[in-house]
């Protein structure tokens, strides 16, 4: 009987087929390399199939235990092929590297990737357009590396995306510390993304990061609603970024995170505001989906 009230539910949108999220891709290919080990271990993905002769950077920073890029393998394509380099940081040796140890290892495997695309038959990282997305302690580790960015002679980021950002369980011990995040330059964009069903780091630290950065001229606060009006529904759990999570719709993807970095870049690329679409598509019976709820900071 569940079944058939699942298959009679209306059906959440589709993938757009152009524009921010969409699947209308610059390249029909990834090139993926390995590189480095333990704790400064890293992967680069360049777009191919026609492979530019440059491209913008996007630094990707995984939630906590996710070693290898494959939890995330179905974003990371999307940005490459959309064209953009993305370095993949692994940043733990192991569980049990300590928290202080991320950020530090990051940076490692940052100008080391830097060093790598400068050599001949790789495309060329154009470091003026770099920009951080992070996820759960990925997301504190995008605003770390905003802030130190500068001191450690690195590209700083022309914008920021920490996701569900998270230092430990909302309330339990809050195991990341946090950095000075007064050092991020106020010229640098951050869309701070959280979901009503993230019930295991809830909003606590995105909030302090929020509060943080309440010099930098362009801030955006963004909450991904659930809505369960159809079948799968949309359900921003933790766990919602990553490309192997089915308990939510891959709509929240492409009208939630996917497409809000999307905007974010070109926004950054391009200097024009970041303004994004609240609407988050309809259901396959015209109905609207939830949409985004934003704060602005400017």
């Amino acid at each position: 009987m569940a079944l058939a009230s699942a298959d009679a539910a209306p059906r959440p949108p589709e993938q757009p087929k152009s524009g921010p999220g969409g699947s209308a891709y610059l390249h029909r290919s990834v090139r993926e390399s390995e590189h480095g080990a333990g704790g400064k271990r890293f992967w680069l993905f360049e777009p191919a199939e026609p492979a530019p002769k440059s491209a913008p950077v996007v630094l990707f920073l995984h939630g906590y235990s996710a070693l290898t890029p494959d939890p995330y393998r179905a974003w990371v394509t999307h940005i490459v092929r959309r064209g953009a380099i993305v370095i993949y940081p692994q940043y733990q040796k192991d569980l049990i590297t300590p928290p202080p140890d991320y950020t530090p290892n990051t940076i490692a495997a940052v100008r080391k990737a830097f060093e790598i695309l400068a050599e001949p038959g790789r495309v060329a990282a154009d470091s003026s357009r770099l920009l951080v997305v992070g996820h759960s302690a990925g997301g504190v580790g995008a605003a770390a590396y905003a802030a130190r960015a500068q001191k450690e002679m690195l590209p700083v980021p022309l914008a920021i995306m920490p996701v569900h950002s998270g230092q430990g369980p909302e309330n339990g011990w809050q195991m990341i510390p946090l950095d000075d995040f007064s050092t991020i330059p106020n010229r640098t964009k951050v869309a701070l993304v959280v979901g009503s069903d993230d019930k295991f780091v809830g909003t606590r630290t995105s909030r302090r990061i929020w509060e943080a950065v309440a010099h930098v001229a362009e801030r955006r606060f963004i909450t991904v609603q659930s809505d369960s009006h159809g079948w799968p529904p949309i359900s921003p759990g933790h766990l919602a970024p990553l490309a192997q999570d089915r308990f939510s719709s891959g709509a929240i993807d492409w009208f939630g995170y996917w497409r809000l970095f999307d905007e974010l870049l070109d926004s950054a690329i391009s200097g024009r505001p970041f303004n994004p679409s609240l609407s988050m598509g309809k259901w396959s019976d015209g109905v609207a989906v939830k949409p985004l709820l934003i704060e602005s900071g400017s």
